[in-house]
């Protein structure tokens, strides 16, 4: 039944408008980023340009992004009393799941892409189209590490494959405990802020106690400061899960008042 349920979820959420949705986001934001830097900043490897462009607006708007992938539509779905109806038809644990693991397929996927794609393209094709200048001085050749740089040494494909998984990974979970936030919370407004505002707080409560190495961003997006040990970044992250994991429990034994 679980099965049956997860196809008919994603062949509802192809849609064309969601699809050109979703390449909009993939293509546009970081393009816009890439044309941005350019010809503002001197580089002298490519992985540079990946971190410029992969910087600025989507660290900025991260969790925004990871909640309109997929919950526009759930949430459109509880406005219009869609889930009511579907409950003669398909028992709510089995719909509610369903729709809980395609918006962790879909937000996963797309934000995968929004990493991995312009990784690809700066890495492997950009030399050769000539767009970015590379300066060949000698003095700086050598670029600043950062967090994940560690990866490099099994190869710039594996680096790029694992940051952008790890991103990808952050994004679900946001997507996720907002998504359990809309069962909960009356108000869909508050429930789809409330990551974001997490997010923001923990950067402004971490810069401002001089942990900012412990900041969402700076654990997700690490490109703002000197390379850390790896495990720093599952202190966020273990917060994060900690978080999901308290509002998941709490959606189980309040089922009753789910906003469906």
């Amino acid at each position: 039944m679980l099965h049956h349920q997860l196809m008919v979820e994603l062949k509802r959420a192809l849609t064309k408008k969601n699809i050109l949705f979703w390449l909009g986001l993939i293509v546009l934001l970081p393009t816009a980023r890439f044309y941005m830097v350019k010809d503002g900043y001197q580089f002298y490897k490519p992985i540079e340009v990946f971190h410029e462009t992969v910087s600025g607006i989507i660290p900025l708007l991260f969790p925004v992004i990871a909640i309109i992938i997929y919950l526009p539509s759930f949430l459109q779905e509880q406005r219009n009393k869609f889930i009511t109806y579907t409950r003669t038809r398909v028992p709510l644990h089995t719909y509610i799941i369903s729709k809980g693991l395609i918006n962790a397929l879909l937000t996963g996927l797309v934000i995968f892409l929004l990493i991995f794609l312009p990784f690809v393209f700066i890495v492997y094709f950009e030399q050769k189209l000539g767009i970015i200048h590379y300066s060949s001085s000698n003095e700086h050749m050598r670029i600043p590490a950062v967090t994940f740089s560690q990866f490099l040494s099994y190869g710039e494909f594996t680096y790029g494959l694992v940051y952008s998984l790890w991103v990808a990974l952050n994004g679900v979970v946001y997507s996720t405990i907002a998504f359990l936030l809309l069962l909960n919370v009356s108000n869909p407004f508050v429930a789809l802020s409330i990551p974001f505002l997490f997010y923001q707080l923990f950067n402004f409560v971490t810069g401002l106690l001089n942990f900012a190495v412990f900041s969402p961003l700076s654990t997700i997006f690490p490109f703002n400061i000197e390379q850390q040990p790896l495990w720093t970044v599952f202190v966020p992250f273990s917060l994060l899960l900690i978080i999901l994991t308290i509002v998941l429990v709490f959606s189980i034994r309040n089922e009753n008042e789910w906003m469906i």
